[in-house]
């Protein structure tokens, strides 16, 4: 009678044993599918990036994104990270970019693209740093640009206004010519009266 007992609880235990390692192996089998389709996702999502198709692959990524969060979010957002750095994708969009891979490096720590989603970030902080840099010189550039168009019109002012002023410089010395000729005449009339007046006494 005491093996009968044995036996049975053996046997009591062996069922719960079952169901959960059945359970188990479902729910293993059911994460290896969706990883399976979230990745063939991800895959089309690279294809239509190499093909040109920015807005399709955005939208792949997204929706792994969506779908399985914890199983591929992070090769989802860094897959979307690389769709805004994208050179040619017209929607390029640096700042977007570096949040979907600060993302990566803050949502999933243990993932294996965190090393490159860092030098990713590092690499994009600069430029967006550098991209400020080059908008302040520009801005500089262009108030210099039309504090000197400012100038040049008044210079251009200024010598319209000595052009002007050497041409009446011009006429003021053919005046003084005139009057320096009239003048002269006058010297000749009076010394001319002063003859006669000396000749007729």
């Amino acid at each position: 009678m005491g093996r009968e007992r044995t036996r049975k609880g053996k046997h009591l235990l062996f069922y719960p044993a079952c169901c959960i390692a059945l359970l188990l192996g479902i729910w293993g089998c059911t994460h290896f599918q969706q990883k399976w389709k979230g990745e063939g996702r991800l895959a089309r999502a690279g294809t239509f990036l190499a093909k040109g198709k920015y807005e399709e692959s955005m939208r792949e990524a997204k929706e792994v994104l969506r779908l399985y969060p914890r199983i591929l979010g992070d090769e989802a957002l860094f897959q979307m990270g690389l769709i805004y750095a994208y050179p040619r994708n017209p929607d390029q969009d640096y700042q977007k970019s570096l949040k979907r891979f600060q993302r990566v490096i803050k949502e999933f720590p243990k993932s294996e693209l965190k090393d490159q989603a860092e030098v990713w970030a590092c690499v994009l902080q600069k430029i967006i740093d550098k991209d400020r840099e080059l908008g302040k010189l520009e801005q500089r550039n262009s108030y210099l640009g039309k504090a000197l168009e400012k100038k040049q019109k008044k210079v251009k002012g200024l010598e319209s206004q000595v052009e002007k002023l050497k041409d009446q410089v011009e006429k003021l010395k053919d005046q003084v010519e005139k009057l320096k000729d009239q003048l002269l005449r006058l010297k000749e009339i009076d010394l001319g009266i002063e003859e006669k007046k000396s000749q007729a006494k």
